[in-house]
């Protein structure tokens, strides 16, 4: 073999194990907590699942709430939020929900513009104040198709996102970084920037900021006063972070939240399982609670709410949403006909399916026969 070559692979081999020391020294083994024995009632056995899934997704830490029949369940929480200081993942601690952000976004949407007579069918262009501002190629792009992501509008590339400077992250530039849909309009296409441009909506139309607005319409009036749509991250005294697994090890290492923009209508909420469970409380309770005026407005005639995923676990129909970014995971989930409706929070990234695994297994414990 030429020696030029051979040199090559030697430099290439030195540097992989180099990669791979590094990788195992900045790493963390995968967490394990002493299980419970012989599970008993039912808590204890949906504790006996979490204790394990620690172990078995390599998850930090996991938060879950239960509500059934209207009224909190279940609530607590296991593992780290932060392996290198030890700080525990508690039911107090603010955990980024990523994308379960957009029902909150949804919500808030259809109680302000169901205040103010709009329909889901109305345009954008029918929306904003200062028309000339709205590229024309938006203009008849309706609130459903948007919460539906049915407006032919695609996310950045990851290019476009290193290249973007900190100013560009804000809220108010939004327009600037939409040229046009790139998809037909109607055909499905998941995409962020549906929930960003209507949070933008939302603050051109109220001329309140979006963080404002939707505390003032959806966070304060269901209880939710630790929680907040972030306008910068990391926060400051929160230890919070999330984790990845290791190229090769069966471990996991850091992988931080990078948000597209500053508030992330589609991406940005922050909140505790604390209160998340009391979102769930609301919105269990149908028309005795606080958001059917709005549930009924993002129905508008369709069999599930606009912004709401269609989900099944077992077999089982359930409302709600997926949330994944960087290190953190999570599902949000709702049943009418069950009258259950739980969720689940992690600070890992969801490798080995451990969203619909942990669901799963917690269902099939919630409807077992005793």
């Amino acid at each position: 073999m030429n020696r030029k070559i051979l040199y090559g692979l030697y430099g290439l081999i030195f540097w992989f194990l180099i990669f791979l020391g590094w990788e195992w020294y900045k790493s963390h083994p995968k967490v394990r907590l002493d299980p419970i024995s012989i599970p008993k009632t039912q808590a204890e056995k949906i504790d006996s699942i979490l204790i394990q899934s620690l172990s078995d997704f390599l998850i930090p830490g996991i938060s879950v709430g239960i509500v059934q029949n209207g009224r909190v369940t279940y609530l607590n929480s296991f593992g780290f939020q932060n392996l290198a200081s030890r700080d525990s993942m508690t039911i107090k601690s603010q955990i980024p929900v990523a994308s379960v952000s957009k029902l909150f976004t949804a919500l808030s949407t259809a109680n302000y513009f169901s205040e103010t007579e709009i329909s889901p069918s109305t345009s954008l262009g029918e929306i904003f104040s200062k028309k000339n501002d709205l590229p024309t190629s938006l203009n008849s792009l309706s609130i459903a198709q948007l919460l539906s992501h049915k407006s032919g509008l695609r996310d950045s590339g990851p290019i476009e996102l290193i290249l973007r400077r900190e100013n560009q992250k804000k809220l108010d530039r939004i327009l600037q970084q939409i040229d046009k849909p790139k998809f037909a309009a109607d055909s499905f296409h998941y995409a962020d920037i549906n929930y960003d441009l209507l949070g933008f909506a939302l603050q051109d139309h109220s001329k309140k900021p979006f963080e404002e607005l939707v505390k003032e319409t959806v966070l304060e009036k269901s209880g939710m006063s630790s929680s907040e749509f972030v306008t910068s991250w990391p926060q400051e005294n929160n230890s919070m972070l999330g984790y990845a697994k290791t190229f090769l090890w069966k471990r996991i290492e850091p992988k931080p939240i990078q948000l597209e923009r500053f508030p992330s209508p589609s991406s940005g909420l922050v909140t505790t399982p604390e209160n998340l469970a009391m979102a769930l409380v609301h919105l269990g309770r149908g028309p005795m609670g606080d958001f059917q005026k709005e549930m009924d407005w993002l129905k508008s005639g369709s069999d599930h709410p606009l912004g709401f995923q269609k989900i099944q676990i077992d077999g089982h129909n359930f409302i709600g949403h997926f949330g994944g970014q960087a290190g953190y995971s999570s599902i949000f989930l709702l049943s009418e006909e069950l009258e259950i409706g739980f969720f689940i929070l992690t600070n890992a990234r969801d490798s080995y399916d451990h969203r619909k695994n942990i669901a799963s297994a917690i269902l099939s414990t919630l409807i077992s026969k005793p």
